[in-house]
């Protein structure tokens, strides 16, 4: 992840689409892209879906990589070593409500050296970087439910779930304790 500090915009001569969602949502948001972005721009695509997008599939200078060809964790890593050898100026991640590509999206944000756009399901995107700090965080807190009226259980939950954890480990130790001592004085049920 690269110019994360930085509000400046490479100059963009390809671009890496991460299909992490709907197809419908990649499609809208292909036209944003040559909008901002111009008509030449090569979009490369990592997908999971068979396929191309509509919009996509005249491009033939474009790259496509789907992630399920790659099975095991070698080929994992070629695969992310192959996307950086191309060196995007800009990666454009989808994040919908499906968790599909969650650890690809992941590995991509770590792993290329390049600036992130954070795109939802109607095709809205903005920049990962310091000066969009605050739309990260608003879009975090909407996904995690903290921005709607479930806000007060979310947190709730959230405060409660290490005192159930220990509740629960604590029985659990006791009901063990209990049949292991059971056990040793020859009380134990048959």
């Amino acid at each position: 992840m690269r110019w994360v500090l930085s509000r400046r915009i490479p100059d963009v001569q390809r671009i890496l689409l991460i299909e992490s969602g709907n197809r419908e949502v990649a499609e809208k948001l292909i036209p944003h892209l040559r909008r901002d972005f111009g008509e030449q721009v090569v979009i490369d695509l990592l997908t999971c879906l068979p396929g191309r997008p509509e919009n996509l599939s005249s491009d033939t200078a474009a790259k496509e990589w789907r992630v399920t060809d790659f099975t095991d964790d070698h080929a994992r890593w070629r695969l992310l070593r192959e996307i950086r050898g191309y060196r995007h100026s800009i990666a454009a991640v989808l994040y919908d409500d499906l968790p599909i590509m969650a650890r690809w999206r992941f590995a991509a944000l770590c792993l290329l050296p390049a600036k992130f756009l954070i795109a939802n399901e109607n095709a809205d995107y903005f920049w990962l970087d310091r000066a969009h700090f605050d739309h990260l965080v608003r879009f975090w807190m909407y996904r995690t439910g903290l921005l709607d009226e479930s806000a007060a259980r979310t947190i709730a939950q959230f405060l409660a779930f290490p005192f159930a954890l220990i509740y629960l480990a604590g029985y659990a130790a006791y009901a063990h304790a209990v049949r292991l001592a059971r056990m040793a004085l020859g009380q134990h049920r048959g």
